[in-house]
């Protein structure tokens, strides 16, 4: 019986070590990082706008009718997109219409706010840590003076 239970415990164990959730974990800290850090320096955020086009197509509407009618001729509707033809053949008039199809252009613009991130070289970030740089090559040097001191007090 107890391999069983150490089965299902390790089974637990290595579905809980998912890299999904880990990924999940580290995504949402980043994002509390930089909600708290354009709360505090808002001058980090930049507006921006996006610019989208929204194009929606309307097809043709094609309808047929026919019914009996008093005598008569043929007769054209022209108006905008639509068109229409009045047939009468003896005692039976026929309907044609279509209206055309239509495009809609719409352009929408969306102001959102970005993080901006200043890239900085090799060279801008060396020269602003020279004086870290500079202390922490002290402290090595003296470090190794004093291990070769007390070595030669040693022996």
């Amino acid at each position: 019986m107890k391999p069983k239970y150490l089965i299902c415990i390790f089974a637990l164990l290595l579905s809980s070590c998912s890299l999904e959730s880990k990924m999940e974990r580290k995504l949402r800290k980043a994002e509390r990082k930089i909600e708290k850090l354009t709360i505090k320096y808002p001058q980090l955020l930049e507006k921006d706008t996006l610019h989208d086009t929204i194009t929606t197509v309307i097809n043709e509407i094609k309808m047929d009718t026919s019914f009996i009618d008093v005598p008569g001729d043929t007769t054209y509707v022209y108006r905008d997109k639509l068109r229409v033809k009045y047939v009468k053949v003896g005692d039976t008039v026929h309907i044609e219409a279509a209206c055309k199809g239509d495009t809609i252009v719409q352009y929408v613009e969306i102001p959102f706010e970005k993080v901006v991130v200043k890239e900085q070289g090799i060279v801008k970030q060396l020269t602003k840590n020279v004086k870290g740089i500079a202390v922490s090559l002290l402290l090595i040097v003296l470090t190794i003076l004093g291990l070769r001191l007390l070595y030669k007090i040693l022996i």
